[in-house]
């Protein structure tokens, strides 16, 4: 968890400093187990979102905007990033706040998932969780892995840990071990390409545009990596059907049986992944992916 709770007052000095303009509120937004984000209104009606907290994080989501950005991929624009001697010490990281809120529409699952065929075509050397070697925009990248079989090992690697806490039982690790480590993931063969990889509604940005609603921004790139595209896939599928056939026509891929069996498979590493996370950073929040973990896991098992 961050090592410190940051203040409204320290929020206001850093902010007003960094972009030189006078601060008029200051909002905490919900964040992860381990960052702690704000919502900061200036001077002249304009806002931009903070975020502190681990410095891999800071480092990937910089580099994922800036990049994406480049493509026509909408994401929020980064208007600062210190990993150094950020806010209250932590690296912390500045962008502009994006018109709209998190959107379960149909109409920005399409044209999300048109987007994310242009996020898919970015490849990249490495597998896993992204790695940003130097600070400055521009800086190479890579995954921390050497093949994609280990970035899978790795995600799997916290099992024992969660049995030991009693986060879940022995039986439940094992069943997830093995309908995770098959030769039709572990064996992936095409380009490692950049991921979100915590791809869901709640991070899709959408607005009132006539008689629907449009995409205005991909939030949240904190946890980017690279790997096989079916994993953000597997992600976004959580949001339940409608969201992601809407998704998926927008990508131009269809839904075939292999397509969901590699779903399910991708869906039970990232819950894994995700429980690991929860308790390394001392959080508690467990008993939804637990429950998606057992749903996923008996779904190929029953």
């Amino acid at each position: 968890m961050p090592t410190s709770t940051l203040t409204a007052e320290v929020v206001t000095r850093y902010v007003a400093d960094t972009v030189g303009r006078e601060v008029i509120g200051v909002r905490t937004l919900p964040g992860s187990v381990a960052n702690q984000d704000f919502l900061v209104r200036l001077e002249d009606a304009s806002a931009v979102v903070v975020k502190a907290g681990p410095r891999a994080e800071m480092a990937a989501e910089a580099w994922a905007c800036r990049r994406l950005t480049t493509i026509g991929v909408p994401v929020p624009p980064v208007v600062a990033v210190d990993l150094d001697t950020g806010l209250g010490g932590l690296p912390t990281l500045i962008v502009d706040f994006v018109p709209g809120g998190p959107s379960e529409s149909p109409d920005v699952a399409y044209q999300a998932g048109r987007r994310f065929r242009r996020v898919h075509a970015e490849v990249l050397p490495g597998w896993g969780p992204l790695i940003v070697d130097g600070h400055e925009e521009g800086s190479p990248v890579r995954g921390a892995h050497a093949s994609w079989a280990e970035a899978v090992h790795a995600e799997l690697s916290g099992l024992p840990e969660l049995v030991d806490a009693g986060v879940i039982d022995g039986r439940l690790a094992a069943a997830a071990r093995a309908c995770v480590l098959i030769d039709e993931l572990l064996g992936y063969a095409g380009p490692g390409v950049l991921l979100h990889q915590d791809l869901k509604p709640a991070h899709l940005f959408g607005v009132e545009d006539g008689d629907g609603q449009r995409l205005t921004a991909v939030i949240d790139w904190g946890g980017a990596g690279v790997g096989d595209p079916v994993a953000d896939l597997a992600r976004l599928s959580m949001a339940g059907a409608t969201v992601t056939e809407a998704f998926l026509a927008g990508y131009e891929r269809r839904l075939t049986d292999d397509l969901a069996d590699r779903l399910t498979r991708y869906r039970i590493l990232w819950h894994v992944g995700t429980l690991s996370y929860e308790h390394r950073a001392g959080g508690d929040w467990f008993d939804v992916y637990r429950q998606r973990l057992r749903a996923d896991v008996g779904q190929l098992t029953s």
